[in-house]
C-alpha cells in the first residue's frame, strides 16, 4: 500500500506512543488530553498498514452505548477515506471495513460474550477502570495470543480499586511495556488560566482525579470504600479460610441474564457474619446457576431472593422461584424473598452490617471490589451527584450485598436503638415460599413503607 496520509495530526504529547515499539501499553491522562482521538487513529494506522489477512482491530469501552459516543464520530471521519464506500462503515453494528480487508470494531465490555472466541489484532480499551473486572485476563488476552496481537490501555485515575490501577503499575516496571502519565500541569495542553478556573470549581480530590492523573486521590461518590478500607485495616478482610462447616450457608442473589447475576455465601456466627464465598456470570440459563450451588458443597439453610424472582420468564415460562423450588424440594432448604426496601434503605442497612462482617478475600476478592468501587451517579446537567447508584460492573455485587444485608440484619448485635434506623422499623415479613403456594406468592404483598427508607446514617 502506498505511503497513508491521514488527516490527524498527532499532538506532540503523543508522538511518542505513535512509535512505541512495545506490544502492550498503558496511559493515564488527564481530562480532554486528546488520548481517546490518538488511539482511534493507532487503530487506524496500524489496521492499515498490517500485512494480516482479515485482521480484527478492536475498540473497547465499559459500555458498547459508551464506545458509540465517545469514538465512534472520531472513527468513521477518519476512515472514510480508507474505505471502498460508505457500505463498509455499518452504523448498526459499529463496524468500519477498510481496502485492505481489515475491520475495525467498537465493543463494550458489558457484553463480554460478543469478544469470546474471536482473534484480533490490535486493541484499545478506554476508561479501563470502569470495565468489567476480568476483561482482559479472562477474554481479550486469549483473543491476542495466536495472532500475537498488541494492547492499549487508555484512562484517567479512578482510585487504586480496580484493574486499571494494578495493570499502570505493572506497566511502569515491565520493560515489555509503554507507559505514559500525562498531568494537566504538565502537559500544556490546557491553558493555565482554565486550570486555574476548574481548581476553584472542583474539589480537590476531584482535581486531582481528572486532571493530574492521581491514583491515591479518593474517588467521589462511593458509598463504601471507606468502610473497606477500615475493614481491612481491622483484618476484617484477610486471605484466610473462613467456611465452618458446623455453620449453615446462607445465600443471597441479584438477578440477571444479560447483565451479570451475582451470589453472596455467608454464615451467621456469634461474633458477626463469615462472608465465604462470592460468585458472578452473565449471560447462562439459571440451570447453571443451580449447578454452581450444588457443586460448592454447601449445607445451604437459606437462599434470599429479590421480589423480581417471582416474574416468569419467556425461555421457561416459569419463574425463577418455581424453578428454585422445584430444585430444592424436599431438601430442607427455604428459598426466601429478601425484604423490599428502596435502594437508599438498603444501603443504609449495607452500612452496618458491612462494621460487622468478616471476608476471605481469596473467595470474595471481585465481590470486595465491587462493595469498593460501587457509588453514586453522576448528574452532568446540574453537575452534582445523583440520589441514585451509577449502574456498571459494580451493581450486582453490591445488589445483591443490599439482599444480604437485609436478610441478615436481625442477626446482628446492631448499634443501640438512638442511632440505628434499623431498630426503628418493623422488620418486613419474609415468608419462607416453601410453606405455601405459588398463587399466594404472586399475591405477597410488597414491603412499600418504612421510615427506614427516609433516614440516613
Amino acid at each position: 500500500m502506498p505511503d497513508i496520509q491521514l488527516a490527524y495530526q498527532p499532538r506532540p504529547q503523543f508522538l511518542e506512543f505513535h512509535q512505541r515499539q512495545h506490544r502492550f501499553a498503558c496511559m493515564v491522562c488527564h481530562r480532554r488530553a486528546g488520548k481517546t482521538v490518538a488511539s482511534v487513529n493507532e487503530l487506524l494506522i496500524r489496521a492499515l498498514r498490517t500485512q494480516k489477512k482479515d485482521a480484527r482491530f478492536f475498540y473497547v469501552a465499559p459500555f458498547r452505548s459508551q464506545a458509540k459516543n465517545i469514538a465512534w464520530l472520531y472513527l468513521k471521519e477518519a476512515a472514510r477515506p480508507f474505505t471502498n464506500s460508505e457500505k463498509d462503515i455499518r452504523e448498526s453494528d459499529l463496524t468500519v471495513r477498510l481496502i485492505n480487508g481489515a475491520w475495525i470494531v467498537l465493543a463494550g465490555s458489558d457484553n463480554v460474550d460478543s469478544l469470546r472466541g474471536i482473534y484480533s489484532d490490535g486493541i484499545v480499551v478506554d476508561e479501563y477502570a470502569d470495565c468489567k473486572p476480568g476483561l482482559y485476563e479472562e477474554v481479550l488476552l486469549p483473543t491476542m495470543a495466536d495472532r500475537q496481537g498488541w494492547i492499549v490501555f487508555i484512562g484517567t485515575s479512578r482510585g487504586k480499586a480496580n484493574a486499571f490501577y494494578r495493570t499502570n503499575e505493572l506497566a511502569k516496571l515491565d520493560p515489555h511495556w509503554y507507559q505514559m502519565t500525562l498531568k494537566a500541569s504538565m502537559s500544556g495542553i490546557i491553558p493555565p488560566n482554565e486550570l486555574a478556573l476548574m481548581k476553584t470549581q472542583m474539589e480537590d480530590a476531584q482535581y486531582q482525579q481528572e486532571l493530574e492523573c492521581s491514583f491515591s486521590a479518593p474517588v467521589l461518590g462511593t458509598y463504601y470504600a471507606s468502610i473497606i478500607e477500615q475493614l481491612e485495616l481491622n483484618g476484617q478482610i484477610a486471605k484466610r479460610p473462613l467456611y465452618d462447616p458446623e455453620f449453615p450457608v446462607h445465600v443471597a442473589a441479584d438477578l440477571g441474564y444479560t447483565d451479570s447475576c451475582s451470589w453472596w455465601f455467608w454464615q451467621q456466627r456469634p461474633d458477626g457474619l463469615a462472608i465465604i464465598d462470592f460468585y458472578e456470570n452473565d449471560s447462562v440459563p439459571l440451570q447453571e446457576y443451580l449447578d454452581m450451588l450444588d457443586s460448592k458443597g454447601y449445607k445451604y439453610e437459606n437462599i434470599f431472593m429479590p421480589h423480581d424472582a417471582k416474574q416468569k420468564t419467556l425461555q421457561t415460562g416459569k419463574s425463577t422461584i418455581e424453578q428454585l423450588l422445584e430444585h430444592y424440594k424436599n431438601t430442607g432448604v427455604n428459598v426466601r424473598l429478601a425484604p423490599n426496601l428502596k435502594v437508599q434503605g438498603g444501603i443504609d442497612a449495607v452500612r452496618l452490617v458491612l462494621n460487622q462482617c468478616h471476608f476471605d478475600s481469596n473467595t470474595t476478592g471481585l465481590g470486595i471490589e465491587h462493595l469498593r468501587a460501587y457509588r453514586r451517579a453522576w448528574d452532568d446537567v446540574n453537575k452534582c451527584f445523583a440520589d441514585k447508584p451509577k449502574h456498571d460492573f459494580s451493581s450486582h455485587g453490591a445488589d445483591a450485598f443490599r439482599y444480604l444485608a437485609l436478610s441478615a440484619r436481625n442477626h446482628l448485635k446492631l448499634p443501640t436503638p438512638d442511632i440505628d434506623p434499623l431498630k426503628k422499623v418493623e422488620t418486613p415479613l419474609i415468608r419462607d415460599v416453601n410453606s405455601f403456594t405459588l398463587d399466594q406468592l404472586f399475591k405477597d404483598n410488597e414491603h412499600k413503607s418504612s421510615r427506614l427508607e427516609k433516614l440516613r446514617i
